[in-house]
């Protein structure tokens, strides 16, 4: 019989049949997961909160506070949730202020103690209970109990929120003014004396007349606080913060009249 040639293999030699194929695989793309810096976390939480949260702030140290209607929320710095901490967490000078939906005045306390400081102007930043106040290489602040500490950081503010003080020959009080960046504020003064001491009380929408750099202005009062005593008042694009015998209330006719 004859034997099929390709069955005939010789001894130490291997037949093409044995041979194994290795399957040629394709390589994995591995990609690098991506890290999202603490400023891409805290906009994702302040994103989220923002509608509901009564202020949201920035710790010196890098955590992120969240302060809700009954509890602040407390974020490390990596965006991690860790704790939950009381409303009303006392702030610190260099802490930045972020977001305010629910603003602090102050009060009565507080602004004697700042009276008797004779300083020319002190900060007042938007969702922060505290009066702060920059002497030389420390800062200051009057706390809502009234109590003085001393710092030696740096306060983080916006201009708007810095207010210059005159004490009055009448010595009526403290007259406060906003400082503006477009306006010179060591000429930006107002003389309570220039109007008769108003007794009436305020409303806000009210039609009032005001002095500022010795010129007569009509505006209306936006906003009122300080138990009173604080009238910010509205007038041709500009919003100033006055001491309320320093202004004069006026009827709606005379504005009209006055248009």
């Amino acid at each position: 019989m004859i034997k099929n040639k390709m069955d005939e293999v010789l001894d130490g030699q291997i037949s093409i049949f044995d041979l194994v194929l290795n399957e040629v695989k394709e390589t994995k793309k591995e990609y690098a997961p991506i890290v999202k810096s603490h400023k891409d976390k805290f906009a994702e939480i302040i994103n989220l909160y923002k509608p509901n949260a009564a202020r949201i702030v920035k710790r010196i140290y890098g955590a992120l506070l969240v302060e809700l209607e009954e509890k602040t929320l407390y974020f490390n710095s990596d965006g991690v949730k860790e704790l939950e901490l009381k409303k009303d967490i006392d702030l610190l000078p260099a802490d930045e202020i972020l977001f305010v939906n629910q603003d602090r005045n102050l009060n009565d306390v507080q602004l004697k103690k700042l009276k008797d400081m004779h300083v020319a102007e002190y900060i007042k930043r938007k969702g922060d209970a505290n009066i702060i106040i920059q002497n030389q290489d420390k800062t200051l602040v009057i706390n809502p109990k009234g109590w003085i500490l001393e710092y030696l950081q740096k306060p983080k503010y916006h201009e708007d929120e810095v207010y210059k003080i005159e004490i009055p020959k009448e010595n009526i009080g403290l007259h406060i003014l906003s400082a503006e960046t477009d306006i010179d504020e060591k000429k930006s003064i107002i003389k309570p004396s220039t109007f008769a001491h108003n007794l009436i009380d305020f409303e806000e929408n009210d039609l009032v007349e005001i002095q500022y750099k010795g010129t007569k202005h009509i505006g209306k009062v936006v906003r009122i606080y300080n138990n009173g005593e604080t009238l910010n008042v509205n007038w041709d694009g500009k919003q100033t913060a006055f001491y309320y015998k320093a202004v004069k209330k006026l009827k709606e006719i005379n504005m009209k009249n006055a248009i």
